[in-house]
């Protein structure tokens, strides 16, 4: 990954953070739990920077040390986003202002937007698993500009707490979605985290940390 496109990346997470956060400020919790969400993703570049932020700070990080060869095996073995994935990553859209829409017509506009922008060659269906009461109640305000598909759907599940996947031919979003159990050797890293906690840093510095 190019110093550009890593920059480029790191300004995108810092965006994210602060629809979620509503300030500048981030734990390394924050990152932490972002680098799974990636790893989960199959989005294992974005997550093996974030947990390379981590042990910059903590070489010694036990969860961040397991993530990151996880991450570094699946990268070698070509792993990540499948083919639509991909496909919707490449493409920009200049402009999105929602204002209390509901999410069924968010996701009818990007799949409209989606194929219009890449002149029919990307055709994009979105499964919804909510109730119709969900699908019409839960409400978006969000306004980006020069946004990937991809990240569009990631700010509006992050917005109305919905689980989006990449399927092969669809992008399900599932708003009742719940995590797997963590593995023993996860939730031991975790107390051996709290046991040794250190300190919180703007997202910004670990950004800038990336390129020293």
């Amino acid at each position: 990954m190019n110093i550009l496109t890593r920059l480029l990346l790191i300004a995108s997470l810092i965006f994210s953070f602060s629809l979620v956060s509503g300030n500048a400020q981030t734990t390394v919790k924050s990152i932490r739990d972002q680098g799974v969400a990636f790893y989960k993703a199959g989005r294992y570049e974005e997550a093996k920077i974030l947990f390379e932020e981590i042990l910059r700070r903590n070489p010694r990080d036990p969860y961040a040390k397991s993530y990151h060869a996880k991450c570094q095996m699946a990268i070698k073995n070509n792993l990540g986003r499948n083919d639509l994935e991909g496909e919707l990553a490449k493409i920009i859209i200049p402009q999105l202002s929602f204002s209390e829409a509901p999410i069924g017509d968010v996701l009818d506009f990007l799949a409209t937007k989606t194929e219009q922008l890449s002149q029919g060659k990307t055709v994009v269906n979105f499964i919804y698993k909510g109730t119709s009461e969900q699908r019409e109640n839960t409400k978006i305000t969000l306004t980006v500009r020069n946004v990937p598909v991809t990240e569009a759907i990631r700010y509006v599940g992050q917005l109305s707490r919905t689980h989006f996947s990449f399927e092969e031919h669809a992008v399900v979003g599932d708003p009742n979605y719940v995590p797997p159990k963590e593995s023993a050797e996860e939730k031991a890293a975790k107390a051996a985290n709290k046991a040794n906690p250190f300190f919180e840093s703007p997202v910004k510095d670990a950004a800038s940390s990336i390129f020293d």
